[in-house]
């Protein structure tokens, strides 16, 4: 019970901390405060908009999307002795896929995860539980890779964020003396995923998927978008959940 409800204040938090719940937040208290504090309502107020603005543009999320990344390309994998998929959410409430179905970030990792163990051989774990409600999530992305014709060894259902993951996929893997593992997540998840299986007591060898290339900034760069805000909110959540590890560990 208590660790279910410090799992929902941690997800309460950071929808506080993070686009666009933050800079809205900074604007309606400017709004607020503007009768009787003029200046310092106007500038929380003007601060939001701006940075919601900034954050929703794809010149500025494309640079946090990168400043994320641990690794511009994948690691040397010959000596890696399993594929580790993590997981990424799923959808429910859904007509189809019988009510649930992975979401598309699940899917992307999927795909690099099936090229890979085709390519490789090496057997394969998909890790992932249920954070609110629904199926396990390793057991949906076991059916869509299986659907793939590519078996999976290991099913690590009970995690729910990125610090079970490592910890539960290193004990299923330890009955089998497998320590080297080539792990597969998006480039922008993949320097904290890293640190994590590592803090478990394996050797992960980066995987990444969807590396973007740096490129010059266009006009219609300068012009926001839902697409370009929400990977703003992945970037900032990636270093938000960073510094949360880090400072438990000091």
């Amino acid at each position: 019970m208590l660790a279910s409800l410090l799992f929902a204040l941690k997800k309460l938090l950071s929808t506080l901390l993070l686009p666009p719940v933050s800079p809205l937040l900074a604007s309606t208290l400017g709004l607020l405060l503007h009768r009787r504090h003029p200046r310092t309502g106007a500038v929380l107020a003007w601060s939001g908009l701006i940075a919601l603005w900034l954050l929703a543009t794809p010149a500025v999320s494309g640079w946090l999307e990168r400043s994320t990344y641990a690794t511009d390309g994948v690691a040397d994998l010959s000596e890696a002795q399993a594929i580790v998929i993590l997981g990424a959410g799923s959808t429910d409430n859904l007509v189809d896929y019988d009510g649930q179905t992975v979401n598309g970030f699940a899917l992307e990792r999927l795909r690099a995860g099936a090229r890979l163990a085709r390519r490789t051989g090496l057997p394969v774990l998909v890790s992932g539980g249920v954070v609110w409600q629904g199926q396990p999530e390793a057991d949906l992305m076991a059916a869509v890779l299986q659907e793939q014709g590519v078996p999976v060894r290991w099913i690590e259902s009970a995690s729910r964020d990125t610090g079970d993951n490592a910890v539960l996929s290193a004990a299923a893997l330890g009955s089998d003396g497998i320590t080297r593992v080539a792990l597969v997540t998006h480039a922008f998840h993949m320097r904290r995923a890293m640190e994590h299986f590592r803090r478990a007591g394996l050797t992960p060898l980066a995987a990444p998927t969807l590396i973007r290339r740096t490129g010059g900034v266009s006009p219609g760069d300068l012009v926001p978008s839902m697409r370009a805000l929400s990977q703003s909110w992945v970037a900032l959540h990636e270093w938000l959940g960073w510094i949360a590890m880090n400072l438990r560990v000091a």
